[in-house]
């Protein structure tokens, strides 16, 4: 993150209306781009489908299968997302850019050969025709390689070439789609679905491109990252317990009165997932805001700091680099939770009101869910820049701590409100924000509060890396690779 902080910090530095639209353009596509593609592909797939003549009995059945294909491909590359991140960051840091496109292609490896195997398990026992299983299973494993393909992007400053992967996917799905259907003559939903997979594929096969360009040609094992997974375990559940939480609810919705079958084995519960992925909106504002301010500002705080701890800088520098520090993080934390504040309070009531009106087919029950989520997801915007920022400060331990909390409160809070009237539905997830927000303002404050202990007093005197089984295991490959290497020049 300091990385695109440090690009967007150049970018925002330009003057004008239209350099400082293109900063928050370029920042908006880094950080919610694959949400905001997985909304337009939903969207364009349904406008397709309902041009097709296709009933809206199928057109749940192939949004569904759409969905639970990313969904749970997310889930699964969450596991390894927050270790790849630090395994990124480190090895840019020490300048060792070679190791880098090798830990992708393992951590894809990894993740294709559990998650083929599982989704593939399913879909046998999914009763779906097979020209949908086909292509759904083929949309999962592309999902999987370009969830894992984002965290290298980030790293990558090519921000115009992360928007032609956007733009190329987009497009891909109205062509393929207009070609399959009315050219070709397949069934709309087998076309539509063959069309889904198509726009990943694109957006792949570009950023393996971007990627290529960028890293240098990879040496040394492609399991050397899974040594940051033993370093640092805190992180394995910071990012799936994190992302868990944040979905949780809606998959634990489909079993509630308001679930229903749409296709086989698929389920859903329409009237919740359509306010939820509307109230989601709501919060990449926060999301976005967090990048083009907090990291910008923010991050040169914290670079000073540091460097005069690091370079034998005075006590008195380090100290009101110090205040300096804290003062603008609390500047743009109250910054944040105003804007968050302003677009809850928009939608809530500008939004909820528009979508009771406008004939867009919002239940009173719909209306209400999107307004409870709204709150949800604005607390949730805040609580999540708390464990962010602990991260920021390498407090693995209070992130975990964090996210387990989350997931566990969204999980259990929903599993009691779908025992009781459907007034109640969405308060489950509210409650878990809160306490994802309390317990984050506390553990950042308590952080922050001794800064100077964890800095100086916590670190261990004398640092043992541990060699484990991965790392004798990843030891002798990278031997090999190097004989092997030596034998051939």
């Amino acid at each position: 993150m300091a990385g695109i902080g440090f690009e967007l910090k150049r970018l925002f530095s330009k003057k004008g209306l239209m350099a400082q639209l293109r900063a928050n353009l370029y920042a908006s596509l880094v950080v919610a781009g694959p949400m905001l593609l997985g909304a337009c592909l939903l969207l364009l797939v349904k406008y397709l489908a309902t041009r097709a003549g296709v009933s809206l009995q199928e057109q749940d059945a192939l949004i569904v299968m759409i969905t639970w294909a990313i969904l749970f491909s997310l889930l699964l590359t969450s596991i390894f997302s927050f270790s790849l991140a630090r395994f990124i960051s480190d090895m840019l840091y020490e300048e060792k850019k070679e190791r880098i496109l090798p830990s992708m292609y393992g951590a894809i490896s990894l993740c294709l050969v559990i998650g083929s195997i599982g989704w593939g398990i399913f879909l046998y026992y999914a009763d779906i025709p097979l020209e949908y299983a086909i292509p759904v299973y083929l949309l999962f494993c592309e999902s999987v390689v370009v969830w894992i393909q984002v965290s290298y992007t980030n790293a990558v400053k090519d921000y115009k070439q992360v928007l032609f992967g956007f733009v190329y996917a987009i497009a891909s799905v109205l062509v393929s789609g207009y070609l399959l259907i009315w050219i070709f003559r397949l069934p709309p939903v087998t076309a539509l679905l063959i069309s889904a997979s198509i726009a990943y594929g694109i957006m792949m096969f570009h950023y393996t491109l971007v990627l290529h360009a960028y890293f240098p040609h990879g040496e040394g094992s492609a399991l050397r990252f899974l040594q940051w997974f033993v370093k640092y375990p805190a992180l394995i559940l910071v990012g799936f317990f994190s992302t868990l939480g944040l979905f949780g609810h809606i998959i634990m919705m489909w079993a509630s009165p308001l679930g229903r079958v749409a296709i086989g084995n698929f389920y859903h519960a329409p009237q919740h997932d359509i306010p939820a992925l509307l109230a989601f909106l709501s919060i990449l504002v926060t999301t976005v805001n967090f990048v083009t301010s907090m990291e910008v500002k923010f991050y040169e705080r914290y670079r000073v700091y540091f460097s005069l701890l690091n370079d034998g800088g005075s006590l008195y520098d380090i100290e009101k680099a110090y205040r300096d520090l804290v003062t603008v993080l609390k500047q743009e934390m109250f910054y944040l939770a105003q804007v968050q504040l302003f677009v809850t309070i928009l939608a809530i009531v500008v939004v909820g009101e528009l979508l009771g009106v406008l004939g867009l087919g919002f239940t009173g029950t719909m209306v209400g869910l999107f307004r409870i989520l709204c709150l949800g997801y604005g607390v949730y915007a805040i609580g999540n820049v708390f464990m962010l920022l602990l991260l920021y400060f390498a407090d693995f331990r209070d992130a975990m701590i964090m996210s387990v909390i989350f997931a566990a409160a969204n999980l259990g809070g929903t599993y009691f409100v779908i025992q009781l009237p459907e007034t109640y539905y969405g308060f489950g997830f509210v409650a878990a924000a809160f306490c994802l927000y309390i317990l984050g303002w506390l553990l950042l404050s308590r952080f922050i509060r001794n800064l100077d202990y964890h800095i100086y007093c916590k670190q261990p005197v004398f640092v043992r890396d541990k060699v484990g089984f991965f790392q004798r295991f990843i030891d002798r490959i990278d031997q090999k690779i190097l004989e092997r290497t030596t034998e051939e020049s």
